[in-house]
């Protein structure tokens, strides 16, 4: 397949090497790291668009595919269906992975592969992700990578824009980790949150679920910083590129979005972000 991936960013860039690694054409729209080519001559011929731009940019981006370009949508910032519903083939793409592990893993499929009869010295490792198109399945499956299917494509969607969210709280809750208690909490406001806006809870069991979420609550994670920085009183220098605040922001043009009375750590988080 002929595979255009939205976004150049690191983890675009890694589930581009799984494509071709299976064996896909990948090509790649970045106006800021390839801005020699047009959107036009990207798409010219591709069988699969894979958006993994930030949400914030889609406005700029998803006006030039034309509605029968099978879209994925790969970025986890989104709250709500509605910029890709004329779109006649879309799914969404998520899990629990950056984009260093995504590159081990496909290291070590590929390690695994070999003639060689001694793995032992091989990092087991698995990453895995959740899809809602069963082709995905073919094109980012490896050895150390699996994919699990739902037919859920918003809950895919909430779960990876509200980890992000919950992520900036662990860093502002937290002491150099997070309580189980921050967790087990936000679990139950995210499944409260998926099932006021016609998602399905079950979503949370998957990759893209509670394990994305505990993965996120790390100190690896740039909401989990931002949200030190927070409780610390310091102003950060990343703000334009934390996903978290790019979520919080885009509530006020989604009036469709619902967020329950018993969405309390939410609402915190929100107040501090917009203070």
């Amino acid at each position: 397949m002929k595979i255009t991936f939205l976004g150049a960013g690191v983890f675009g860039s890694a589930l581009a090497k799984i494509a071709e690694y299976n064996g896909h054409e990948v090509r790649f729209y970045d106006p800021i790291k390839y801005p020699e080519l047009k959107i036009k001559d990207t798409i010219d011929g591709a069988d699969l668009a894979i958006y993994v731009a930030p949400s914030q940019v889609y406005d700029q981006i998803l006006p030039e595919l034309p509605d029968d370009l099978p879209l994925v949508c790969a970025s986890k910032g989104f709250l709500t269906k509605k910029p890709f519903e004329r779109f006649k083939d879309f799914s969404a793409l998520g899990g629990a992975a950056f984009a260093e592990s995504v590159l081990d893993a496909l290291k070590d499929s590929a390690e695994s592969t070999d003639d060689s009869e001694d793995d032992t010295n091989l990092n087991v490792t698995e990453i895995s992700f959740t899809a809602s198109s069963p082709l995905l399945e073919q094109i980012f499956s490896a050895e150390k990578i699996k994919v699990e299917y739902t037919e859920d494509t918003l809950g895919i969607m909430l779960c990876g824009a509200l980890k992000n969210v919950y992520a900036i709280g662990a860093g502002m809750y937290g002491d150099g980790s997070v309580p189980i208690s921050y967790l087990d909490t936000v679990i139950v406001e995210m499944a409260d949150i998926l099932e006021a806006n016609g998602a399905s809870k079950e979503t949370l069991k998957l990759s893209c679920g509670a394990q994305d979420l505990i993965l996120s609550c790390s100190e690896g994670s740039r909401n989990y910083r931002y949200g030190e920085q927070l409780k610390n009183g310091a102003k950060s220098t990343e703000e334009e590129t934390v996903e978290g605040v790019s979520v919080i922001n885009s509530l006020e043009n989604i009036p469709e979005f619902i967020l329950p009375d018993s969405s309390n750590i939410f609402r915190e988080i929100k107040a501090a972000v917009e203070q």
